[in-house]
Order: structure tokens, then C-alpha cells, then sequence
């Protein structure tokens, strides 16, 4: 008798834990370094260190020449310090303390949706759908399920028969939080705000809104690892922590795939564009919604990333090659920056995204621009430009969609200017 209380107490702490979320991993005093590569001898000796201790790298690590962010924990920061001192790699440190950073953006789940704080997924989508239920001119649609059957929204904004569409799609990289933050956003102003121009440009164009692409990360970011950037497919592979999860989703449309890249043959790290393009359903249901218009309809898509306060063209997967219409898409993009420089002064970079940031293929806004012929894409990457990086304190959001919002304005005055819509 008592053998079988045992066993029963026994078992119902095993299903006590397995029914417990994991509990989030913690950053208690890492450090977020920004080192600074001058040449490519440096740039081989720095590709190696991640083999020799545990750091995590938040950017591909393309050319010499520029700076490259890098997380590490109190248990490595000396030898990495040493490390780059013995190669005269110059270094900063970003962020002293980055769970105390992350720690001042926490989010009260009980609170109202706002602009204010990062908000979870369902707090995101109870909004999306009161926004639906109250607007009859907004058709609300779920264009697919993720991979762990969440569903992936849609908000199409149509006032009059005829107009050309404008997509703008977030967070398909799950931790940038102010890419959702940023679109859901731009939807509210579009649906509420009594801004004369804004109002202009929801009657005379169709805004399709997806804000969130990759629900599965972003709900992984909110409950267990907030650095994670895949989506959370079991890809099939496994190191000697175990099984390996997960798709750059931005590196799986099949234009150019694998041509170009960090870290590429690695199924495990962060930027793995998978074994083929095209294997993740939650870019297959986006690439079928897009289908599913008429062409000629959509007129410019829009993805919303962080971080670095650019404007990234076609073409990712090279420097050297543009696309026909690239000094007509530079001038629409070098209106944007304008438009957002008179909010707080941010500066936007503009330009082709091989070119300006680094060398990569498989994004959306090419396979939106080389296969469906969208004559107006970009990339979209919010701030800031590295004080904060992906950390980015909610007091910004507001200042970030104010703008962007600001910058959209004047990004399709130009467009219509260039013959973009007709």
C-alpha cells in the first residue's frame, strides 16, 4: 500500500513538471560587445572564436570593415576580452547588464494594449481581432497555421474598388520585438488616427498588414529564450546539446537560396536557411496569400526588422547586381529617410541590402520583387543603430512607429510620384 502512494506520488510530480513551461533562460550580468573588424585577417581569427567558448553572435558575419555584436557570459568575459585584445580587435561594451536591460522592458500581461511595452502574442491578436470586429472595411483572415498550429493573421484594409495594395509584414524573425511592435503600430494609425493624410492613403490604397509571421519564436522569445531568432520546426539535425530546432525563415524563399550567407552548413545555428528552400509552412501560407491577388495588384511590399536604421533593397545575395529599376527605388526610399528624420532625427541608410549590410539570399523582399514582379520591396530594419540593438527599451516603440509612420507617408506620395501604383 504504501509502495503504491509512493508510486503515485512519484508519478504525479512527473506530470507536474512536464506540465510546467519552461522557466526563461536568464542574462544576469552577460555582456552585449561590439567589436570592430578592420580587416579580413582579423574577421578569420574572429569567425572562430564561438568554437573555442560560449558567445553568441546576434549578426551573419559577413566583411571585414565593420562592427559585429556579441553576447557573453560572466564565465568568458575575460578570455573573450584577452581574446580580442591579443588579435587588436577594438572593442566596446554595449550593454553592462542585459537581463537588468531586459528586465525595465518586462511586460505586465494584464495590461491594455498599447505602444508603450512589448505585449505577448495573444495580447497581440485579441487586439487584431476587436480591430476586425469593429471595422467592416478590414477583412481578417488566417492565411495559415505556424508549425505548432498558431495561426498567422492577416488584416486587409479596402475602403474602395480598385486601389493598389501596399503589404507590410512583421516579426518573422522572432526576437525583434519592435518589428510587431512597429507594424501593429502602422495598423492603428491606419485604422484610428484622424491624421488627414494618413486617412488619404487608406482610401486611395489597400493595406495588407501580416504582423506576425513567426508566432511559434515569438512565443518562445516571451517564455523560454529571448534571444531565439528561427522559427521552431524540429529541423532534423542535432549537436551535442540535442536535437536542433528551427528555420531562418528569411533565408528559406526560393530566390537565390543558399547562395550567400554566414554560417549556412550549420543546422543549428541561427541563420540556417534549411536543407531546400521552401520547407517551412509558415512561408509557404505567406507566398500562397500573396499569390492568391491578381498580379499587378500588390505594388510594394514592406518587412519590418531590427536593427540598424536602414532601408535595404533587392538584391541581397549580391553586391555587384541591381535590379533594373534600382535608381527609381532609391529615390522612393531616400523619401522615406526623409520623412523620418523630421520625427526624432533618426537617420535612415538606404540602399541595396548586399550592398549596405551584408552579403545574404533567401529574404522575402527579393522573392517578392524576382518572383511575383512587385516593383517596390524592402527590408524595413528599425533602431536603433546599436546602443540597444535587438534589446531596443519599449519607451522607444511610440517614437519608432511615429517615425516610420511618418516616413511611410512620404515613401508612397514618392512611389505614386514614380509610377509605382499605376
Amino acid at each position: 500500500m504504501k509502495v503504491s502512494v509512493l508510486v503515485v506520488a512519484l508519478l504525479s510530480l512527473v506530470v507536474l513538471a512536464m506540465s510546467r513551461k519552461p522557466m526563461a533562460t536568464r542574462y544576469d550580468n552577460f555582456k552585449v560587445y561590439k567589436a570592430f573588424i578592420k580587416d579580413n585577417e582579423q574577421l578569420e581569427e574572429f569567425k572562430k572564436m564561438h568554437q573555442h567558448m560560449e558567445i553568441h553572435l546576434l549578426q551573419d558575419i559577413g566583411d571585414a570593415n565593420r562592427s559585429y555584436d556579441v553576447i557573453v557570459g560572466p564565465a568568458y568575459q575575460d578570455i573573450f576580452e584577452r581574446t580580442l585584445n591579443l588579435l587588436d580587435i577594438k572593442f566596446d561594451v554595449m550593454i553592462e547588464d542585459l537581463q537588468a536591460l531586459l528586465d525595465e522592458s518586462a511586460y505586465d500581461p494584464d495590461a491594455p494594449m498599447d505602444w508603450e511595452t512589448y505585449h505577448p502574442l495573444d495580447k497581440i491578436y485579441d487586439w487584431v481581432d476587436e480591430q476586425c470586429a469593429a471595422h467592416d472595411y478590414l477583412e481578417c483572415k488566417v492565411i495559415g497555421h505556424s508549425y505548432e498550429g498558431r495561426p498567422i493573421k492577416s488584416i486587409r484594409l479596402s475602403k474602395r474598388e480598385g486601389n493598389k495594395a501596399i503589404v507590410i509584414e512583421g516579426n518573422i524573425h522572432a526576437m525583434e520585438w519592435i518589428s510587431s511592435a512597429t507594424v501593429t503600430f502602422i495598423l492603428n494609425q491606419l485604422i484610428n488616427s484622424n491624421d488627414k493624410e494618413i486617412q488619404r492613403l487608406t482610401e486611395e490604397y489597400d493595406w495588407i498588414v501580416l504582423p506576425m509571421m513567426n508566432p511559434d519564436g515569438f512565443v518562445y522569445t516571451h517564455e523560454v529564450e529571448r534571444l531565439w531568432r528561427k522559427n521552431r520546426r524540429p529541423n532534423g539535425f542535432t549537436n551535442k546539446t540535442g536535437p536542433c530546432y528551427g528555420i531562418d525563415m528569411n533565408r528559406n524563399f526560393d530566390f537565390h537560396w543558399n547562395g550567400a550567407g554566414w554560417n549556412l552548413e550549420d543546422p543549428c545555428d541561427h541563420w540556417f536557411g534549411g536543407e531546400k528552400p521552401n520547407t517551412e509552412i509558415e512561408i509557404l501560407a505567406l507566398q500562397d496569400f500573396v499569390s492568391s491577388f491578381d498580379d499587378g495588384y500588390i505594388r510594394a511590399y514592406m518587412a519590418f526588422h531590427a536593427y540598424g536604421q536602414y532601408v535595404l533593397l533587392p538584391y541581397g545575395h549580391s553586391n555587384t547586381e541591381f535590379p533594373p529599376n534600382y535608381d527609381q527605388m532609391m529615390r522612393i526610399a531616400a523619401a522615406f529617410a526623409d520623412g523620418a528624420l523630421d520625427s526624432y532625427g533618426s537617420v535612415f541608410t538606404y540602399g541595396a541590402s548586399g550592398l549596405l549590410n551584408y552579403v545574404v539570399s533567401g529574404a522575402a523582399k527579393d522573392w517578392a520583387y524576382g518572383v511575383k514582379n512587385i516593383p517596390f520591396t524592402c527590408t524595413v530594419e528599425l533602431r536603433d543603430k546599436g546602443t540597444f540593438g535587438f534589446f531596443l527599451p519599449s519607451n522607444q516603440i511610440t517614437e519608432v512607429g511615429v517615425e516610420v509612420t511618418e516616413g511611410l507617408k512620404s515613401l508612397v506620395v514618392k512611389a505614386a510620384e514614380e509610377g509605382i501604383f499605376d
